[in-house]
This record gives structure tokens, sequence and C-alpha cells, in this order.
């Protein structure tokens, strides 16, 4: 019986060690590379912005390998100009904030940064002697919320899954990710290459500009999105339904419905599902005759209509943002 009590006490006092939460981050003030004097809280933290923290060195083989991914990274979120800042802090006694500048002007960096001589070891002490987590080495990653809460080290299987860690990290403060310039450019075109002209393009469930394109199935506009999220790309073009359509689209429908010929392109599945139930039927063979013997002008639910040259594809030319 005693030692069940004892048991039971271990356990109460282990369940009370794990609810406790981490310290808060503590304020620092650097002198960065360019010579600008910056302190966690005044300038960031108690201004609504979160932080992330890049810890490094200079000479750090896997920093300079994820060091490519870290400027556009930087820009989704505002380049500084937004609700977030990253600071780049050197764990090497003997790297200097001219060794820091050199590294940034190397690598394409304009988020600031400091070296020992720039008080960036001081700083990251709490960060490095496993006050907040096992610190494994660099780079490591540091997000403080503008609550000041911290969230260490997050991390991902390879360099992009850590940006997507690190990404969904600053999500979590609270802050709004900012949206950025996109731009978009394409051609419609169905699957025997034949350009399509007229068609309807946007962002789905985006206020953004509505393109049409051109004679030859060319289009381009720009918008503003948020970086990482999911976007579909909405075309729709509802006229002309009996274009291209024949009395052989109809057999064509008959074979695959009875089992005689399948339809294997996912094009003509998709063209020959004309009621939109997700499924080829003597359904859609009906619709087709409507259409043909002009009792109907358009189908009720389809968005294209195209039969014979099955749907519209997209060819993405060029995506930046």
């Amino acid at each position: 019986m005693k030692g069940i009590f004892t048991i039971l006490i271990i356990c109460v006092v282990i369940s009370l060690a794990m609810a406790q939460t981490s310290p808060l981050a503590p304020d620092f003030t650097i002198t960065t590379s360019d010579g600008m004097q910056r302190s966690l809280y005044a300038d960031y933290l108690d201004k609504g912005k979160a932080v992330v923290l890049k810890l490094f060195f200079t000479t750090c083989p896997i920093c300079i390998d994820m060091a490519p991914l870290m400027e556009p990274f930087y820009y989704e979120w505002g380049s500084g100009n937004g609700p977030v800042e990253f600071i780049s802090l050197s764990t090497r006694a003997n790297d200097s904030n001219d060794d820091v500048h050199r590294y940034k002007a190397m690598l394409g960096h304009s988020f600031p940064g400091a070296g020992n001589d720039g008080g960036g070891l001081a700083a990251i002490q709490p960060y490095i002697n496993n006050t907040y987590g096992f610190f494994s080495g660099t780079p490591t990653f540091v997000v403080i919320a503008p609550n000041k809460t911290v969230t260490y080290n997050p991390k991902g299987s390879n360099f992009e899954a850590t940006i997507d860690s690190i990404d969904q990290a600053l999500r979590r403060t609270g802050i709004a990710k900012p949206a950025v310039a996109f731009n978009l450019s394409g051609t419609i075109a169905t699957p025997d290459s034949g350009m399509v002209g007229g068609v309807k393009v946007k962002v789905r469930d985006l206020e953004s500009d509505t393109v049409f394109t051109d004679s030859t199935g060319y289009f381009n506009f720009s918008s503003a999105i948020v970086a990482r999220d999911n976007y579909r790309l909405q075309l729709e073009k509802n006229d002309n339904h009996d274009n291209g359509i024949t009395t052989f689209d109809i057999v064509k429908v008959q074979r695959h419905v009875l089992g005689i010929e399948p339809l294997t392109s996912p094009y003509e599945l998709l063209a020959a599902d004309v009621d939109r139930s997700g499924a080829v039927t003597v359904a859609d063979i009906l619709q087709l005759r409507r259409i043909i013997l002009h009792v109907d002008i358009k189908f009720a639910k389809a968005i294209l209509g195209f039969l014979s040259m099955a749907i519209i594809l997209l060819i993405i030319r060029k995506v930046l943002f």
C-alpha cells in the first residue's frame, strides 16, 4: 500500500512538472551588423510583432545550404515591414558583426543579424543552454510571439518542411500573414491543343481581378495572396454548349455505359459527365440527345460546353510572388 502511495505522489509531481509552461522570452538588446541597436521588447514584441531568431554561425554548412530559402520566406512575411522580424544570431564567439555582414551579403539576406561583438552570443544564451529545449546545433529557429511565449526549434524532415513548421508556428501566435503580390499567366487549351478564347479566369474564393482568355487562349492577371495557403484557379466558359458535339459522342458514351469500350481519358470522363453527377450514366446520354436535337440550348450544370474536345487544360507558364 505504501509503495502504491509513493508511486501516486511521484506521478503527481511528474504531472505538475509537465504542466509547467516554458519561461517567457527574456529581453535582449543587440547592435546589428549594419550598426543599428535593436531591443527585443521595445522594437518588436511590445509593438505587436513576432520575432524569428535564427541561431547559426557563418561557416555552418547546413545553414549555408538552407540559406537560399530564408530570404523568400522573409519576403512572405513582409520583409520586416509586416508583423514579423527575422534576426540571425551567431552561436560562435569568433563571429563578428563584420563576419555576419559578409555572410548576409554573400547569401542575399536582408534581415538583421549580429555577431558576438554585437551582443548576439549573449542574446541567445537561454536558447542554447536547454532552457526551452535541447539545443542540437545549428541552424535552430526560435519563434517568439508578441506575448513573449516561445516556440523552440520548429522543424521538419527537410529544409522546406522546416520552413513550413516555422510558418505554422508564426500563425499560431495569432498574427496575420500579409498578402503578397502574385502574377499568373498561362494558356487555356483543349487536349488536342486547340486554344480556347473567352474563358473566365480567377482565383476561387478570393476577391481578385477576373480576366478572360484572348483568341489564342492566353491570360495574364495579378492579385494578392497569402503565401503557403491553398488556392484554386476557377475557369468558366458557359456558351456554345453544342460546340463539337455529334452523334458519335453519344455512341461513345453509350459504349462506355454498356462496358463495351470504356472511356479511359480523364478529360473524356469529365466531359462525358455532362450532368456533373460524378459518374457517366444514361442521364448524360439523354442530355446529349437533347442538345443535338436543339431541345435544349445548354447543359443544365455544365461549366464548359466541349465534349469531343473534352475539358480544357491549364498550362501554367509562369508563377511569381
